[in-house]
């Protein structure tokens, strides 16, 4: 019955915000991971604050996920509130939470995957953008392209250093925004593995958890061409065409808003 009851829930809260267009908003969804979420701290306390440590640990990493989604792309939180599933099955398992009451992990277990799917769903059939059309990434997106195209060709062309090096611009054009900034270390950690280049193998799989955890808040140094040869810390001059490119799609985000 709680699996079931779940779903049903789920399911209707799901067709409810859209048919009163609550979900045109891209938070909406972040923030019923992130109150899901907190409910396993508010059985800790009501079991006695035993597991309240541990419960907040789990919490803060699922709100973290959520406001990745929430800024970068949706598709983050649909994997999130599957995982939440995940959690609450194994819960009992991980944690001991005396507060829990008995039907909640297969009550929350089958709403956080019914309302993943739905999300999917709304994702899929592009009724919901999974980022935000107006943010610096989709703006920058075409250059970041061009230099992936370029890269492309120069690797066809038998010269992986200036495949690398277009790969480096385009980690300088799109290091401001999540999905490109990982995009432009996932491109170089698989020009390191094809061409035999463990320094860089290793080198671009820790800035790729970098650029993850890091662009959202800020923490990029600007200019930094994103190969292994280089600090991930050190700031660098902008070309001059990468500079007005850049530029073009902040003043292009500022007319958005």
């Amino acid at each position: 019955m709680e699996y079931f009851v779940g779903v049903a829930v789920a399911l209707g809260v799901g067709i409810f915000t859209t048919v009163a267009g609550l979900d045109r908003d891209r938070s909406l969804y972040p923030v019923i991971l992130i109150v899901i979420a907190s409910y396993y701290d508010l059985f800790a306390v009501i079991g006695g604050g035993a597991a309240l440590r541990s419960e907040t640990l789990v919490f803060a990493a699922f709100a973290l996920a959520a406001v990745i989604g929430f800024r970068t792309n949706l598709w983050i939180v649909v994997v999130a509130l599957v995982g939440h599933g995940l959690f609450d099955w194994y819960h009992g398992q991980l944690i001991e939470n005396a507060g829990v009451p008995a039907w909640w992990p297969m009550w929350c277990l089958s709403y956080d995957v019914a309302a993943g799917a739905y999300l999917a769903w709304r994702l899929l059939t592009e009724k919901i953008d999974a980022t935000n059309a107006s943010s610096f990434g989709r703006r920058i997106h075409s250059y970041v392209e061009a230099e992936f195209a370029a890269a492309k060709a120069a690797e066809l062309d038998g010269d992986p250093a200036r495949a690398f090096h277009h790969l480096e611009r385009a980690h300088v054009l799109g290091q401001r925004s999540t999905v490109q900034h990982v995009r432009a270390h996932v491109r170089m950690l698989f020009w390191g593995i094809r061409h035999n280049h463990p320094r860089e193998v290793t080198g671009q799989f820790l800035r790729v958890i970098g650029a993850v955890a890091g662009t959202w808040v800020g923490l990029v140094p600007e200019g930094n061409t994103g190969g292994a040869n280089i600090s991930g810390f050190k700031s660098l001059a902008i070309p001059d065409d990468l500079a007005n490119q850049i530029a073009a799609a902040r003043t292009s985000v500022a007319n958005a808003h």
